[in-house]
């Protein structure tokens, strides 16, 4: 499956640096991705509230608000059903920088200077998990209503406790 196949997903980019954010935005095109872009993380906050998007790039040092506190925030904030999956980008790196990212919520990390094949692979990846996801959502709710409709007696003899699944 090529990437650009994946090409209507929604993509944020939240990058304080002018340049990256043009050279971000033109390897999107290039890959035939359509993205917004903000320059801090208060602003993809604000940006989420605003619109829904598949995937945030997210750089780790901006100012008013980094990148880790904009993804736990995301995280506490965004139901589940609605979770973007967020990409560290970023030039800081330390021995630990993917475990710092993995741990805050991040789903993924890129290291800059961005390069456009790694770039491709780890949004297709994502997007395929995405799509996995919403299939995977549509069956259960397609699920919970045959269970609905099905008379007391029926729903009596089914081998799972629904709310048990519906809480998480």
């Amino acid at each position: 499956m090529s990437e650009k196949a994946f090409s209507s997903a929604s993509i944020l980019i939240a990058e304080d640096d002018e340049s990256n954010r043009k050279v971000t935005s033109a390897i999107l095109k290039h890959l035939g991705y359509r993205a917004d872009a903000v320059s801090n993380g208060r602003e993809a906050l604000l940006a989420l509230k605003r619109q829904h998007y598949d995937i945030i790039l997210m750089n780790l040092r901006m100012p008013e608000m980094d990148g880790l506190e904009a993804t736990r925030l995301i995280r506490e904030l965004c139901p589940p059903s609605v979770q973007p999956k967020i990409i560290a980008l970023t030039a800081f790196i330390l021995p630990n920088s993917r475990e710092i990212c993995l741990e805050a919520g991040m789903n993924d990390f890129i290291p800059k200077p961005v390069k456009m094949n790694d770039l491709a692979k780890i949004l297709s990846k994502h997007i395929r998990i995405l799509k996995r996801q919403t299939a995977f959502m549509r069956s259960h709710a397609e699920a919970l209503k045959t269970l609905d409709s099905l008379p007391k007696r029926g729903k009596l003899i089914l081998p799972f406790n629904q709310d048990r699944y519906l809480k998480n």
